[in-house]
């Protein structure tokens, strides 16, 4: 009795069974089990693929730059020094107006152009003084008849004329040059501070209107040389930008063709030489099946896969192979076959799931 009682006691307890659960998890064979809510708490959605024809498009490397009738800079002829003006000087990020007063130039004159600019002025004078002499001699005779109205009357003219190229020849030397915006936006970029001493056509001001706005890529094949079927670009948060083509220069630049394109509808945030991936459809057209780019994710082993829906909580890898179409869309040129159920939506959460 008492043996056997020491033998039931050091017996261990038999292992539970395992309890089945609903967390999401990789199985062995590769495939991810998700329950219900938890498709419903990732926001997962599928889509049934279905074959189309359509041009694949190339990729291309670009910037955003300011649309050249939008956008100006603001240079002296002449070169001086700096004045700012009762405001103080115009800052970047600041919105201005064509036409708007920006800063103004004195202009520096050597002691030779002065000089000469003294001469003209008293000579201008003496001829100013001698005038003043008749008109003083010929008014009495004028009013007693003696001598014609018609005299005195081109001797005040003569006389006005001399007072205006005197002004004139004295604003040339103390007149101040006016540097103004000549289109609308926002200033980009400013090197200027009072009193600076600057040289002619340097460039003090750039201005951009952020709503009107072009992107420049480089093409290094003869695909610049062709209008495209279609051209769209990805923003940094990832909005699709439609872009309209402008045209192509017959000039290389660093041994490719550039592409200009206008954005007709800009998004909020970009920056002027902020790059960015340009795809452009051209070629002959190719069958395949379109789904967002979000639908192809990474494998471990860097391969391009699509997550298939084989049951209703079962998830499947599928290796794709990709030809890109737009910014937002992909062709998933073979691994998928028509009809077949695919993640379009919350597929890099599927792809984390281990």
């Amino acid at each position: 009795m008492f043996g056997e009682g020491r033998t039931n006691a050091t017996q261990p307890n038999p292992p539970d069974a395992p309890a089945l659960s609903d967390a999401p998890r990789r199985l062995q064979d590769g495939t991810v089990f998700a329950a219900k809510p938890t498709q419903r708490l990732l926001d997962v959605r599928t889509a049934a693929a279905e074959l189309q024809t359509i041009h694949p498009a190339v990729t291309l490397i670009g910037r955003v730059m300011a649309d050249p009738n939008r956008s100006s800079i603001v240079q002296s002829v002449y070169g001086g020094r700096v004045v700012p003006i009762d405001g103080g000087i115009p800052r970047i990020g600041q919105t201005v107006r064509k036409g708007d007063l920006l800063i103004q130039i004195e202009p520096h004159l050597p002691v030779a152009d002065r000089t000469t600019i003294l001469e003209k002025v008293g000579e201008i004078e003496q001829l100013m003084a001698v005038t003043e002499n008749k008109l003083r001699r010929l008014r009495p005779l004028a009013e007693r008849g003696a001598v014609p109205h018609g005299q005195v009357n081109d001797l005040e003219s003569e006389l006005e004329g001399l007072r205006a190229r005197r002004e004139t020849v004295r604003n040339s030397r103390t007149g101040f040059e006016e540097l103004r915006a000549s289109t609308d936006g926002v200033i980009t970029s400013a090197k200027v501070v009072p009193g600076q001493v600057i040289q002619p056509q340097d460039v003090l001001f750039q201005i951009a209107d952020p709503s009107s706005l072009w992107v420049e890529a480089l093409a290094y094949d003869d695909i610049g040389l062709k209008q495209p079927e279609a051209a769209t670009a990805m923003a940094p948060n990832g909005q699709q930008i439609a872009l309209t083509f402008v045209g192509t220069s017959r000039a290389l630049r660093q041994h490719a063709t550039v592409v200009q394109f206008a954005m007709p509808d800009p998004p909020t945030g970009l920056n002027i030489g902020q790059p960015l991936n340009v795809m452009i459809q051209s070629g002959a057209p190719v069958a395949g099946l379109i789904f967002p780019r979000n639908a192809v994710v990474r494998s471990g082993n860097g391969e391009n896969i699509v997550w298939l829906h084989a049951g209703p909580e079962r998830f499947e890898p599928k290796p794709v192979r990709v030809l890109p179409v737009d910014a937002a869309r992909v062709i998933v040129a073979a691994g998928v076959k028509e009809g077949e159920r695919i993640v379009i939506r919350g597929t890099d959460l599927i792809n984390q799931i281990r």
